[in-house]
């Protein structure tokens, strides 16, 4: 698996820790395989990833680990939901395609750029998408892990103000 344009452009040495595990966890696979990631080799990113299951190769997706980074930047916990039920309800309506761009390529995608709230406050914000696959072929789970330049106990300060805008770079 390819971490090249991570290793490029991200500034977050935590996000190219986790490239480093993947690119070894895959063996020079397409993919990393989902049965061989555990979190706890990622612990000290925990807070800031999140595993989505790929339901039917793409039509849906089910939020399984939700982190609490996550969880502080959308303003409630989406743990068991699924993407288009949420979207129904007018919430993460922009992911998909980032989501449908992982399955078909079966690559990672990374993104840089600033969370932007209402009232103008920004943060430097950074995401990786990692495909995992169960037999080389499909993505069954996206792994995502994000990095900000504030810390997570400063996100709270934000609450209350809206959901920030992702503008990426």
């Amino acid at each position: 698996m390819d971490f090249s344009s991570l290793y490029a452009a991200s500034s977050r040495v935590d996000l190219m820790l986790i490239g480093k595990h993947f690119e070894n966890l895959s063996a020079g696979a397409l993919m990393p395989r989902r049965r061989g990631f555990r979190p706890a080799a990622v612990s000290r990113m925990l807070g800031k990833i999140y595993l989505i299951d790929v339901l039917d190769g793409g039509v849906d997706y089910r939020f399984r680990l939700f982190g609490t980074f996550w969880e502080k930047l959308y303003g409630f916990d989406i743990t068991d939901q699924k993407l288009s039920e949420l979207e129904s309800a007018g919430h993460l309506t922009t992911l998909r395609g980032d989501y449908d761009t992982v399955v078909s390529t079966r690559k990672p995608l990374f993104h840089a750029g600033k969370l932007v709230w209402p009232g103008g406050k920004s943060v430097r914000y950074e995401r990786l998408l990692v495909p995992l696959s169960d037999d080389d072929e499909g993505v069954s789970q996206i792994l995502v892990a994000a990095g900000c330049d504030v810390a997570l106990d400063d996100l709270t300060l934000h609450k209350g103000k809206g959901r920030p805008q992702l503008i990426l770079d």
